[in-house]
């Protein structure tokens, strides 16, 4: 029997990434083709050049169309610039005492929330907690005996505004069917242990340009947001500070060790132009930056409203920080809390610059 393939576009705030895969042995994924486009992104929930993402959606449909022999179902990947989140308690009851069905955690969704908004559509749900006559709480109530199933749920809504855009441009060269997935939501079911999500669990994914924030409890999301600010940013004060290009400074940010103190020695770092640079002042245009990522993250956790313990672990992961040495233990310093760097456990792709994409692929085999 032949293995199932999956064809997924996920769109970062840099590039989109079309992927073809199929589930391996171990839960782990064999990627039988995969292409990364970049584009110029997103600021604050809208394209920046409109025309280049379509231009970009069709090469990258038209790449999955010679990828795979029949292109049934896209799956896009939808990033939480795009999404809200709506938690809801609901309650059903039963004549008398019954094991409890899929059919009734169906029912206990379904009356939760009715979506009323005509600028949104629901693209995912999931609970945090269910609870039973007894008040014993559990994570899958299915075949358990009781009256009454209460639940703590999270709807997930997309922009329809992004819906419209990505399909039409898909449809221009295909016919497949198009299904929304949120990122955020398929990254704490993936990344994160059920262990790690059982009480509640900050998931941060850092990217180039923007950067989404989670409060995680249980399968679901009890707050998110998202900000303009990743490691795009880092290399354009690099940039500006040095009065190099682009690319010369992405090249020294990688080069830089943030732990490595200043011993009064004159440092110094080459850059992709072959020049040699003062590796200190590097270190403290990153730190000053970083330090504007820790605000932006401690406004995030006030916003959400929740009391969040500083026990609570913050997991990082996403292509915009996590390969710079000594950024991991400047955030944890900084917002006096664990920080972690979050990763694929997977051969080869155990980066965390491919979270998102396998985080996708990983909910649609589940």
């Amino acid at each position: 029997m032949q293995k199932k393939q999956v064809a997924i576009l996920d769109v970062g705030s840099s590039k989109i990434t079309a992927m073809i895969g199929e589930r391996g042995i171990n839960k782990t994924f064999i990627i039988k083709s995969r292409n990364d486009f970049s584009y110029d992104g997103f600021l604050n929930g809208e394209f920046l050049n409109v025309e280049e993402l379509k231009s970009v959606i069709a090469n990258a449909t038209e790449f999955l169309n010679k990828s795979i022999a029949s292109l049934d179902v896209v799956y896009v990947g939808v990033p939480s610039a795009f999404t809200e989140i709506h938690v809801k308690e609901s309650q059903i009851s039963f004549p008398k005492k019954k094991k409890i069905t899929e059919e009734d955690i169906e029912l206990l969704f379904d009356s939760a929330f009715v979506l009323t908004s005509q600028k949104h559509t629901l693209i995912n749900r999931s609970a945090m907690s269910f609870e039973l006559n007894d008040y014993r709480r559990l994570p899958n109530p299915i075949g358990e005996i009781s009256e009454i199933l209460k639940g703590k749920l999270s709807f997930v809504l997309c922009a329809n505004s992004f819906i419209e855009l990505i399909k039409s441009s898909i449809k221009l060269h295909s016919n497949a069917q198009i299904e929304f997935v949120s990122v955020p939501l398929a990254e704490i079911m993936y990344l994160l242990s059920s262990e790690e999500r059982d009480r509640i669990a900050i998931l941060l994914d850092v990217g180039y340009i923007s950067t989404s924030f989670s409060l995680v409890q249980g399968d679901g999301i009890l707050f998110q947001t998202s900000f303009d600010y990743g490691g795009g940013f880092i290399t354009g004060a690099i940039t500006e500070a040095l009065g190099v290009s682009f690319d010369v400074a992405e090249n020294l940010k990688r080069n830089v060790n943030l732990c490595k103190m200043d011993t009064g020695s004159f440092d110094l770092i080459h850059g992709s132009d072959g020049q040699l640079y003062n590796a200190e002042e590097i270190r403290k245009t990153i730190i000053t930056s970083l330090d504007t990522l820790c605000e932006q993250i401690s406004n995030a956790m006030e916003d959400s409203g929740f009391v969040i313990p500083e026990y609570v672990p913050i997991y990082v992961t996403g292509g915009g920080i996590c390969y710079l040495r000594g950024a991991r233990e400047h955030l944890s310093n900084r917002l006096c809390s664990t920080v972690l760097i979050t990763k694929p456990l997977v051969p080869i792709n155990d980066k965390p610059t491919d979270s998102s994409v396998l985080s996708i692929l990983d909910l649609i085999f589940n």
